[in-house]
């Protein structure tokens, strides 16, 4: 039930302040907006004021905002509220306002986190596991946080990075870890999953378990807090960025993207961590989707900014038949792509 709960809440934000930022910056410029929802049809509760239908709708994984004359070939009483018939800099500033949105959000919430939580500095200096993470090989040998780690298939360890050393070079291969807990001293047995690692030397592959280090929290105060938001964004948009590159030159593979169900899931673990890694995880999620919408396929924010861009060059529209026609197979890309993804998440499950 948590993991639901915890996916609506996230989704449920992050596509509240994305549609709020198109809406907002609409009204700005006088567009109309015929309807404002959070959530798809079915309409759960719904209300007029003004011009615009305010909705929620059952199904709670996404939301909208339609526009007066928005629709290819929408016919409108007052053209001075049709986006169509807005200048293309209007449409691109309404277009971009939602990923812009969603990218304030996560530096906001990050900001959040360091002003009023601090930087968690980690130790290294000893093999104490701070926290472990669900469903990890650590986890599922009943591993627990605070745990001192002796040794890893009969090699002593003196710090952390030692013992992270012996762990990742046996990645699928079982080992036998020393562990104390208190005045107990005992053996278990996992295997480190394999993952792809980036390194200096370029890509290699290491075994992990999910345990994180002891770390110690340090104040940073709310000005300084900016700069580390901000700093943390620009990473999250790297790494998003440096995997799509790794995607379209073949070094990684979809195997390694997650879709709706295993957001579910990483929704529900980072809630079950306690609300500033919850936090955590809503910002570098609408960061990471802000990020994505920005790429130019047809159906999202990207795709409309590029054609629009293209068509203030142009001096004139693209023709309706073949946005439609890009449009539609935009849809059919984009939902195989989907099908897939949650196919591989629902057997990554299994």
């Amino acid at each position: 039930m948590i993991v639901v709960i915890s996916a609506i809440i996230v989704l449920g934000i992050i596509v509240f302040i994305h549609e709020l930022g198109h809406f907002t910056v609409a009204k700005i410029f006088g567009v109309g907006v015929e309807k404002f929802s959070i959530g798809y049809p079915p309409t759960m509760v719904s209300k007029k004021i003004g011009e615009t239908e305010y909705c929620i709708g059952w199904i709670p994984f996404g939301g909208y905002v339609k526009l007066v004359g928005e629709e290819p070939g929408a016919k409108t009483t007052d053209s001075s509220k049709s986006f169509a018939q807005k200048h293309p800099l209007i449409r691109i500033a309404v277009l971009v306002a939602g990923p812009l949105m969603n990218i304030v959000l996560g530096i906001f919430l990050l900001w959040l986190v360091f002003a009023f939580v601090g930087e968690s500095v980690p130790h290294f200096d000893t093999p104490r596991i701070g926290s472990v993470i669900p469903g990890m090989p650590a986890d599922e040998a009943g591993i627990l946080p605070q745990d001192l780690i002796i040794s890893i298939d009969g090699d002593s360890v003196e710090d952390w990075d030692e013992m992270a050393g012996l762990i990742h070079r046996r990645p699928n291969q079982p080992v036998i870890i020393v562990v104390q807990r208190g005045d107990s001293i005992f053996e278990v047995r996992c295997s480190p999953q394999a993952r792809n690692i980036e390194t200096e030397n370029g890509d290699t592959v290491w075994g992990m378990i999910g345990i994180v280090p002891t770390t110690e929290q340090h104040y940073i105060g709310p000005v300084a807090a900016v700069w580390r938001s901000v700093g943390a964004s620009i990473g999250i948009v790297s790494a998003v960025l440096s995997f799509i590159w790794k995607l379209l030159v073949g070094s990684a593979s979809l195997s390694e993207v997650g879709g709706p169900v295993m957001i579910a899931q990483m929704a529900g673990d980072s809630a079950r961590m306690g609300i500033w890694q919850f936090l955590i995880f809503i910002a570098a999620l609408s960061i990471n989707l802000a990020v994505l919408n920005l790429f130019p396929i047809p159906i999202l924010d990207g795709g409309q900014i590029l054609f629009t861009a293209i068509e203030g060059v142009r001096g004139r529209k693209i023709s309706e038949k073949v946005m439609a026609a890009i449009q539609q197979a935009s849809i059919a890309f984009l939902l195989a792509l989907m099908l897939l993804v949650t196919i591989k998440d629902v057997l990554r499950l299994l």
